[in-house]
Formats: C-alpha cells, sequence, structure tokens
C-alpha cells in the first residue's frame, strides 16, 4: 500500500519528512486529525528496520493521539513525531534544536514532548528553536497515577472490588512510568513480577522492593498472572503471543500494545479483558490541556483518576454491547470527533 492509500484509510491529514544533512537527522511527523484542535503528540526516538517501519508508527501512534484525545474530551488533535536513529549515531543539541526548527516551520500545527527514546534534557534543546513544546517534567508520575486508577477499575469489573491487595501484577518494562507503577503497586499489597531489557533499571526497582520476582523479558508474557501490565515496547500482543497469555487483564501504557485490532477480539475470547492503551495512559494529556499546564503536581494526580470513570463507563459499554473494550473506546472517539466536524463549517 503506498502513503496516500495508507493516509486515506485512516483519514491521516499530512505526514511530513524532515532531513537535515549536516546532522543526520531524518523525522517523520504524522498529523491524523485537527478537528477538535492542535494536534499533539509525543516525539519518539528509535533504531527502525526500515523507513516503512517508521512511517506506519507515525500513522498509528498519531491516530491513537486522536482517539486518546476524544476520548477524555480534550481539545486537540493527534499527532506524533518519529526520528529515526541509525547505530552509533551522534545525537547531539544541534539533532534535537534541528528537529525544533522543522516543529517551528509547522506553525503551531502540531505540539510535541518527550516521547519513548527522547527526555525533558533533549527538549531543552528543541524549546530552543519552537514554542510547540509542552513542559512534561514529572509526566511519568501522572501517566503511572492513570494507569493504576484504569487498573482498579478493570480488577472492579471482575472482581467485584478495585483493591490491588494479594493481586499478582507482571509489568513490561521498568522505566520511568513502569517504576512508578511498582511503586503504588507495592503501597497497594500486590504480588508483582517484573521485567526489562535494561539491567540497571531492573537493580534499581529490586532494591527499593526486594520482594519483586525478576524474569527474563522473553518469559514475561507467559508469567501466570491476574494483570500484565505492558509499558514497554508496542505491538507485542499477536496471534503468536496471546495464546500463551496466562492473565485475566491486560492494562499497561505501552502505546499499540495489539499488532492489529481484531486483536482486540481475540482477547475477548480468551476471556481477557483489555483495558486501551490510549485510554489507560490518558492521564499524559491532562499536563498539554491549557488550564491545567501549570497546575500543582497534587491537582494532576488527582485529575488522574479520570481514567478510573473512562475506564469503567467503556467496560460497562462493551459488556451491554457484547464487544471489546478497543472497539467502544475507538468508536466514541470517533462519535466525538465526527460530531464536532459538523460544526466546523461555521465562520467565526
Amino acid at each position: 500500500m503506498n502513503i496516500f492509500d495508507r493516509m486515506k484509510r485512516n483519514r491521516h491529514e499530512q505526514l511530513i519528512f524532515c532531513y537535515n544533512r549536516q546532522t543526520s537527522l531524518r523525522a517523520i511527523i504524522a498529523i491524523h486529525d485537527t478537528t477538535l484542535g492542535t494536534s499533539v503528540g509525543g516525539t519518539r526516538l528509535m533504531e527502525y528496520g526500515s523507513e516503512d517501519e517508521a512511517i506506519v508508527d507515525a500513522l498509528r501512534l498519531s491516530e491513537m493521539m486522536t482517539y486518546q484525545s476524544a476520548s477524555f474530551e480534550a481539545d486537540m488533535g493527534g499527532g506524533k513525531a518519529i526520528l529515526m536513529a541509525e547505530e552509533g549515531q551522534e545525537i547531539d543539541e544541534a539533532y534535537f534544536r534541528a528537529f525544533g526548527r522543522f516543529v517551528e516551520g509547522l506553525k503551531g500545527l502540531f505540539v510535541t514532548y518527550p516521547a519513548f527514546g527522547t527526555c525533558d534534557r533533549d527538549f531543552l534543546h528543541v524549546r530552543r528553536e519552537t514554542a510547540s513544546v509542552v513542559p512534561m517534567e514529572g509526566s511519568h508520575e501522572i501517566t503511572g497515577m492513570g494507569v493504576l486508577w484504569g487498573m482498579k477499575a478493570c480488577v472492579r469489573d471482575l472482581k467485584g472490588t478495585s483493591s490491588l491487595k494479594g493481586l499478582h501484577v507482571a509489568v513490561q518494562g521498568v522505566g520511568k512510568v513502569g517504576a512508578f507503577i511498582v511503586d503504588k503497586l507495592a503501597e497497594e499489597d500486590a504480588v508483582i513480577t517484573i521485567t526489562d531489557v535494561q539491567y540497571d533499571r531492573l537493580k534499581a526497582v529490586q532494591d527499593a522492593h526486594p520482594g519483586v520476582r525478576i524474569v527474563r523479558p522473553d518469559r514475561i508474557l507467559e508469567v501466570e498472572c491476574d494483570v500484565l501490565s505492558p509499558c514497554a515496547v508496542g505491538r507485542i500482543l499477536n496471534d503468536e503471543t496471546i495464546p500463551t497469555l496466562r492473565c485475566t487483564i491486560v492494562a499497561g501504557c505501552a502505546s499499540d500494545i495489539l499488532e492489529a485490532p481484531q486483536h482486540a477480539e481475540v482477547l475477548k475470547e480468551r476471556g481477557i479483558l483489555y483495558a486501551p492503551d490510549f485510554v489507560i495512559a490518558g492521564a499524559e494529556l491532562y499536563q498539554t490541556e491549557p488550564h491545567l499546564r501549570n497546575a500543582p503536581r497534587e491537582r494532576l494526580l488527582e485529575e488522574a483518576r479520570r481514567v478510573y470513570d473512562v475506564m469503567a463507563d467503556i467496560i460497562t459499554t462493551a459488556k451491554k454491547e457484547n464487544t471489546t473494550p478497543y472497539h467502544v473506546a475507538v468508536g466514541n472517539a470517533a462519535w466525538r470527533v465526527g460530531r464536532i466536524q459538523l460544526i466546523r463549517n461555521i465562520m467565526c
């Protein structure tokens, strides 16, 4: 399928390719839908096997951002930036400032923040070239708290109580968000299993919580547990991995967990409740909302409780309609975007 066919299929508005020879910057910015407002999305830095993989990532993740915004009634559209790194490439101040200049060239159409592979330190350089950056200091705590509340909504549906005490939760990836989730799970007296590809992360978590069990990265999906919480890379649930799952709930903040939408139905057939990743990770949006950008940390952590209510409503609707939470969430988001599109022809 060519690029325009891909964009047409999921109604993307723009796909922008950026190249700077001096810094070897190769960036792709995808803007999915600006019906609800300016496109907002994180910037991901990764090594990709091909340009096609990077394009697919940009298109899929920007679409998820539209769904996320619509799910929480935010006035933002969906976007995503992909930085294609090469092995051994020098990535320095000039590299990120070059990216910032390309973002600035969009004149406010796209607003971004650190995501997988980038951090606040990198974005100090991006900010030198553009104001289209949202401060996200401490965002891992807000996102993690939202994941915890979304997890509680799932547990309540299956067990009649939102308490996580004594439940076994397997966390895949203990970066900033995953480690924060482990901290909160420990406070709830949950049984915890973790994995990560970086030893230092595992050691830091186990030092803080000696009772945590560690498994190899290739074994985490097979751990017998109540909740599997993917907080690392996406597209881990597919025809090969779903049959190996030994959990009753999948609830994590990794972006684009399903390899394809139909895998939501496969999970349902196996009796596994899947919390749509763009919903359960939705608390990250709160720092991008204008009225909350400078809100104190305590206010944002409290706002994260909204994830519980949104997730609970989605699960209830899915049960009534005998469908999956994923399809309800996507349908709700599409409905809201469609309704707002109806009034965009009014000149003001």
